[in-house]
């Protein structure tokens, strides 16, 4: 079977980290896998030296032109039999490649946020499509119902290796900010686009309650409007040494990041899954979060999670009967890690793919 990838995505990002277990992984199954990316991005650095064969290719301006006759040489010069897009941006890219190539290879697209590509031509170009929430899954369907039936969900996995006790380093956090051991700590990641504003009013509530409760940000503390908007309402609501800004972390860091805060919250209305539920999860954190968004799907039924419907209240009130409950606050943290073990680690993930690949592949033979 061979699998070409294509995603010229500029920057880092969950897209990034999805793919550095996908497709070793898939390699690992003894499929020949290729990616078409942009040079100087890091994907190039995660994948150079690897199993991976790399094909950077430059796609800006003029180059946009070429970029689309040299996709075709990769596809053809590798057989390839299947395209993976993973961005709306580059399904023109993919198609015309292809079609230019001589091999029909099929097309997949496997959007993983909820701003996919709105052009019901392109989407019907597609033989399949994988999603990686039923968020994602119902706005496609609700945008072009007549292809619903090509729609499917394949849930993210994550190494649970790396949250075995004897690889987390514990207190950083409380160290670096001078904390107490017993000072309440709700932590969330993600830039402030994720819409964590909305928190600010369910911990004035909670700060009645818990007085000495911080709210840490894995966010940078400057570089945009919004940033300088939730400062002014956290400062409006007298919270501005509530908040602990400790800017983006390593994948190390994170692990102490997750161990340290007693509760993980998410307010984002418009998440596509978020790794970092899982990974929070994983760690031993308990999460609550809003009940919207692609988080549901990795907190529905768990036993270490809240969804929580209404407004600051109510996610107020979650988050203190954790804080509050001792044991309870125990028995979530021990379901955590089961919980993502049962039914989110990357074996899983992997497996699934190959799964959904073999028979893609066996119907194309067909």
């Amino acid at each position: 079977m061979k699998i070409l990838v294509i995603n010229n995505f500029r920057k880092s990002g969950g897209g990034d980290e999805f793919l550095s277990a996908l497709l070793p992984g898939r390699a690992a199954k003894g499929v020949k896998v290729g990616l078409v990316c942009r040079p100087g991005t890091p994907l190039v650095d995660m994948f150079r030296n690897s199993e991976i064969t790399l094909h950077p290719i430059l796609r800006s301006g003029l180059s946009t032109i070429s970029a689309v006759f040299k996709t075709a040489k990769v596809i053809k010069d590798g057989e390839s039999e299947i395209i993976d897009i993973q961005r709306g941006h580059d399904i023109i890219q993919s198609w015309l490649g292809a079609k230019l190539s001589g091999r029909n290879p099929e097309l997949m697209y496997t959007p993983q946020v909820p701003e996919f590509i709105r052009s019901r031509f392109l989407l019907s170009r597609m033989k399949k499509i994988v999603t990686i929430s039923r968020h994602i899954r119902d706005k496609i369907i609700a945008y072009f119902p007549e292809i619903a039936s090509r729609v499917s969900i394949i849930y993210y996995g994550i190494d649970l290796n790396k949250f075995k006790a004897g690889n987390i380093r514990r207190g950083a956090l409380r160290g670096r900010f001078g904390l107490p051991p017993d000072t309440r700590i709700i932590g969330t990641v993600g830039d402030l686009w994720k819409n964590q504003i909305e928190f600010l009013d369910a911990l004035f509530l909670i700060r009645k309650k818990i007085p000495d409760a911080r709210f840490a940000l894995v966010a940078s503390e400057s570089g945009n409007g919004q940033i300088e908007v939730f400062k002014r309402r956290a400062s409006e609501l007298g919270l501005a040494d509530a908040i602990l800004w400790t800017g983006r972390l390593s994948k190390e860091n994170m692990l102490s990041f997750y161990a340290d805060i007693d509760v993980a919250v998410s307010t984002h209305r418009n998440e596509g899954f978020g790794i970092w539920v899982l990974e929070a999860l994983a760690a031993g954190t308990p999460m609550v979060s809003v009940n919207e968004g692609g988080i549901r799907d990795s907190l529905e039924g768990c036993p270490a999670g809240v969804l929580v419907d209404g407004g600051p209240e109510r996610m107020a009130d979650a988050v203190i009967n954790i804080l509050k409950d001792p044991a309870g606050h125990k028995r979530m943290a021990e379901a955590g890690p089961r919980w993502t073990a049962e039914r989110f680690s990357r074996g899983r993930m992997i497996e699934d793919y190959f799964g959904f690949f073999q028979s893609l592949f066996i119907n194309t033979k067909g």
